[in-house]
């Protein structure tokens, strides 16, 4: 008999982020995609910046590992806001990376304690670490922030008896 394991699905840790990011008052838009998408995906449509879309929370896919017995989800965690408001005026960009290294430890608290991973075979970023590397005046709109890598790792069953068929 097949060992059943409470698997979380890709499209499910999409949501996760998603719904992290619905719900942190900070974050104000919430993105999944490639990095050049990151200031396409919130321009107004005469192709000027949408300020209050920031500060925003994106996740680039950075791949699926298949071990014996493990799946890895690799993706990189993109917590950012704009150096400047509508009306030109420069933010401080260190309380920009300070205020943003505070969310995205506010990201890995949300998805410790995530009921979805309670009774479950998954576990956040190996050996309790997660990298991250700041970055100031990226992209077009000056943005400041961080990338993290996060690896969500979890046990799977490679098991020909549960292949969905006829």
């Amino acid at each position: 008999m097949a060992i059943k394991t409470n698997h979380i699905t890709y499209l499910q840790m999409i949501n996760i982020f998603e719904v992290f990011a619905n719900e942190h008052y900070e974050i104000n838009h919430f993105g999944n995609g490639d990095f050049w998408e990151v200031v396409e995906n919130i321009k107004l449509g005469d192709g000027s910046f949408d300020y209050t879309n920031y500060p925003l929370l994106w996740v680039v896919d950075a791949g699926a590992t298949f071990a014996d017995g493990e799946l890895d989800y690799s993706f990189q965690i993109i917590v950012c806001d704009i150096q400047f408001d509508k009306d030109g005026e420069a933010l401080y960009e260190n309380q920009i990376k300070s205020n943003m290294l505070l969310v995205y430890q506010d990201l890995l608290a949300y998805i410790k304690i995530n009921p979805q991973f309670k009774g479950s075979s998954v576990r956040i970023f190996e050996g309790g670490t997660s990298n991250g590397q700041s970055f100031t005046e990226r992209f077009s709109d000056n943005l400041v922030g961080w990338v993290f890598d996060l690896t969500i790792r979890q046990a799977i069953n490679l098991n020909i008896c549960e292949i969905p068929k006829a």
